[in-house]
């Protein structure tokens, strides 16, 4: 494949590297497209994207290639991959992150501490920041600061028709509107500047692992302590398999349990006077509370998924943590296969809240809570037999719901849940697509009109 003006490397299916090159997080992805163009430039990137356009191919950008569904790898396409597109640039005096589309989130976690400096990340470091943010950006800040999009204060992109082009509040504001929370189907990002804000060194932070038989306790604390707490806290309930690593006891491993992770951004002593009780409802297997750098805790679940597992995943929005909900989880967690499997769930409201529905793109700002259900395994044999088992356990799900869904977590078999995500803010979304990519050179969960 011979692209007019790229300087980077394309690999297509007759390259040695191609099959490797086509691999992505989810080992479950099998798609081939057409080929992989490897950018080195932003010139790369407009050269590839006319490309696609002339040819009537679908094209992705592909950051850290961390979306469950694939999403960056279609079928038949061009991949744009952003990899070395990935600097990140910080100005402490402005608190502005400048942010290359190819950039993962432990790079710009790790720049913006250098001065002190954070926004909204979520909690694997290898995801792209492209990615998460494009489809709102739930991270352990959220409550504190606000989605990842709405510390966005503008992109450089590169549009349908090759064009390069800035938007933000001022300047193509219809577009800026709609990358904040839309997804990446109106153009490449090759770059993001972001709001950054004060944040650590240090931060109070906390585990607590409980037994099953402790869950109904453990989230009733965490249901009342959420509906009053500050903005500075956040907490991550989940289910999970005990890990065979120190520092949990060797009779624990593999064994399923109930767990709050949680960090609190205030003043310590109070923070740590705030947290303390999740470690006091009855015979904890593993916990601690304690400051710790910020940039540690950001890879606390670094790894809990690793690189060419096989993953499927479900999610929702819901309002109450209540006792019959926490059963469900635990029946999934008991009953889910697969070694890597983990039910989640992150505690919303605080600044997420605080922005309209139609003022970004992201119209879910009244949930409490976002869970996902990522059941992960290794052997191909168990494909059925898991994915089968998650799409059963979700149907006792959906009377929890509150019938919308994070699009950042929907998998290849849902995108037809992709207007659920969208809510109120669907028709816009598609005037905008229709707009600047009314070929639909770019691929996503929205068509033209």
């Amino acid at each position: 494949m011979d692209i007019s003006g790229f300087a980077g490397s394309i690999i297509d299916a007759a390259h040695e590297d191609y099959d490797n090159a086509r691999t992505t997080w989810n080992g479950m992805i099998d798609q081939k497209p057409a080929a992989i163009a490897m950018c080195s430039s932003v010139d790369d990137v407009v050269a590839a994207v006319r490309y696609a356009a002339a040819t009537g191919m679908t094209a992705a950008a592909r950051c850290g290639g961390h979306s469950v569904s694939g999403a960056s790898t279609p079928e038949g396409g061009l991949v744009i991959d952003l990899s070395a597109l990935n600097a990140v640039d910080v100005d402490p005096n402005a608190r502005i992150a400048q942010v290359g589309g190819g950039a993962l989130l432990g790079d710009l976690d790790a720049a913006a501490q250098e001065h002190g400096l954070a926004v909204t990340a979520g909690v694997e470091p290898e995801t792209g920041v492209g990615g998460l943010t494009l489809g709102g950006g739930i991270g352990f800040l959220a409550r504190k600061l606000g989605l990842s999009v709405d510390n966005l204060v503008g992109a450089e992109m590169v549009l349908a028709d090759g064009t390069i082009t800035y938007s933000d509040k001022d300047t193509h504001p219809d577009l800026f509107w709609a990358i904040r929370g839309g997804g990446g189907q109106f153009g490449i990002v090759t770059r993001f500047d972001f709001q950054v804000h004060p944040i650590g060194p240090n931060i109070v932070v906390s585990h607590a692992y409980y037994p099953l038989e402790k869950a109904r306790q453990v989230m009733r604390y965490v249901r009342e302590f959420m509906h009053n707490a500050s903005d500075e806290v956040a907490m991550l309930p989940a289910f999970m398999k005990i890990p065979a690593v120190d520092p949990f006891p060797i009779e624990w491993h593999g064994e399923p349990c109930a767990v709050v992770v949680s960090c609190h951004v205030g003043e310590h002593s109070a923070a740590k006077a705030e947290l303390q009780p999740l470690l006091e409802k009855g015979d904890l297997i593993f916990g601690f509370l304690d400051e710790q750098p910020y940039l540690e805790f950001q890879k606390t679940f670094g790894g809990a998924s690793p690189k060419g597992g096989r993953f499927y995943w479900k999610s929702i929005f819901f309002d109450d943590l209540t006792d019959d909900l926490v059963d469900l989880m635990v029946e999934g967690i008991q009953t889910l296969p697969g070694e890597y499997t983990l039910i989640f769930t992150e505690a919303l409201g605080g600044a997420v809240g605080r922005i309209g529905v139609e003022d970004t793109a992201f119209s879910n700002r009244t949930a409490r809570y976002n869970m996902g259900l990522s059941a992960g395994w290794v052997d191909p044999n168990d494909d059925e037999a898991i994915i089968a088992a998650s799409r059963a356990w979700f149907e006792k799900l959906k009377p929890f719901s509150d019938g919308t869904v994070y699009l950042n977590y929907l998998d290849r078999d849902e995108l037809s849940r992709a207007q659920e995500g969208f809510g109120a803010n669907y028709k816009r979304l598609k005037r905008v697509k229709q707009k600047y990519d009314p070929n639909g050179v770019f691929a996503g969960a929205l068509t033209p009109d």
